[in-house]
């Protein structure tokens, strides 16, 4: 075993949940090669590799292959550590104003989704060809949808919006149209369209003087 592997055994307390191995604590060496094969995934589908091996990956990091395939010992883990270290940029905003709340999402999400690896990574997604990264990219989407909704249950409970607003439904009008932008007309969303997709969103779901008297549970 390399020092590495070693550093990644004595550093974490590996534990299975359901088929995937999870590593708990890391520091040191094994948190330099946690994010350098991370990193090498985020820059080999960068480039459009979305069928790596993991000799390429290994050679890309740097990093033992005895090493990689013991802790990442299918293609869905690798994508999985590399989306781990993807995903930590994106924070759900909380404002205290559900307009403001929708906006620096609409114009973080267009951001994150222009990035090249995500482009790559919903490409790569919409073909259907690596149903086994759907689950990954679902694992890390599910806590930036948990987030969203805790906005909503707060905004809710300002008054800010009606009772009924769906989470779920509210997260997909706002993503929807972006991803359209970038995964099928492979360009960045304007500006002025990001904005103006916040703004019916809000609307949609805003108290008003109209409906304020339908928002009572």
């Amino acid at each position: 075993m390399d020092a590495v592997g070693a550093d990644l055994q004595a550093g974490t307390t590996p534990a299975i949940d359901g088929a995937r191995l999870v590593r708990l604590r890391t520091g040191g060496r094994s948190e330099r090669a946690r994010r350098a094969v991370g990193d090498a995934v985020l820059a080999l589908m960068r480039e459009g590799q979305s069928g790596f091996s993991v000799a390429e990956v290994d050679e890309c990091a740097g990093v033992h292959r005895t090493t990689v395939y013991r802790w990442w010992p299918t293609p869905a883990d690798l994508v999985r550590e590399a989306l781990t270290l993807h995903t930590t940029r994106l924070v759900v905003p909380d404002t205290g104003c559900w307009h403001d709340d929708v906006l620096a999402l609409a114009v973080e999400l267009a951001d994150f989704f222009s990035d090249p690896v995500e482009m790559a990574m919903n490409t790569v997604l919409s073909g259907g060809l690596y149903p086994e990264f759907d689950e990954v990219q679902m694992d890390h989407w599910m806590p930036i949808f948990h987030e969203f909704s805790k906005v909503i249950e707060r905004v809710v409970h300002r008054g800010e919006v009606r009772f009924d607003t769906n989470a779920e439904v509210a997260l997909h009008l706002v993503t929807a149209p972006l991803l359209m932008h970038t995964v099928l007309l492979h360009s960045r969303p304007d500006p002025h369209l990001v904005q103006r997709i916040a703004e019916a969103v809000s609307r949609a779901f805003a108290v008003t003087e109209e409906n304020a008297g339908q928002n009572r549970r």
